[in-house]
């Protein structure tokens, strides 16, 4: 455990991929699609041996939020954070970062979906704990990406530089949602 991580679950969205199993106040990261537990929870239980529940936080919008809170009671209703207006990941991750640095000068923040499928939960929090590492250990931006299978133009693209330490590697580039042509090369 780091006394400093703390990992943001990332969960806002509209509900609009899996209807009609999700809508408005519940979206697909609220669901149980395989197993008991709903994608957001198992998010938080994966993370879990890596730091307490008083150090995660969430950040949705105002229609899950209740729900999140009712799935996830181990939070306090101040570690769920809802959005005003949605406005995508990137200002999420900004008041992620400015409320953290806030409480914490030496915060390592994760930031992780809330609709994401870890096969090998282990081999996750090795992984993690690694970049971890990596982060406290100064200015670093570490991130976490799995060799792809098949074009994809849903998902950015991570190309690997030279070994950085341990199994890391420098990004060298880094292709956000490329076209087919450009995610088939």
């Amino acid at each position: 455990m780091s006394a400093n991580f703390y990992p943001v679950i990332l969960a806002g969205g509209r509900g609009t991929r899996f209807w009609p199993l999700s809508w408005k106040i519940r979206a697909k990261q609220l669901l149980a699609l395989y197993g008991k537990q709903t994608m957001i929870q198992q998010s938080v239980s994966r993370l879990l041996p890596l730091t307490p529940a008083k150090q995660m936080w969430v950040i949705s919008n105002h229609d899950l939020r209740p729900e999140i809170l009712r799935q996830l009671p181990k939070l306090h209703k101040d570690q769920v954070l809802a959005e005003p207006v949605g406005r995508n990941t990137a200002p999420a991750i900004g008041l992620a970062a400015f409320l953290l640095q806030q409480m914490d000068s030496e915060a390592v923040l994760g930031l992780f979906p809330s609709d994401h499928t870890i096969s090998n939960p282990v081999r996750f929090r090795e992984v993690l704990s690694e970049g971890m590492e990596i982060a406290a250990g100064g200015q670093n931006i570490v991130v976490l990406g799995v060799e792809p299978t098949r074009p994809e133009t849903g998902y950015g693209y991570i190309e690997a530089g030279s070994l950085a330490s341990g199994n890391a590697r420098h990004v060298r580039r880094f292709t956000e949602k490329p076209n087919a042509e450009r995610a088939r090369e």
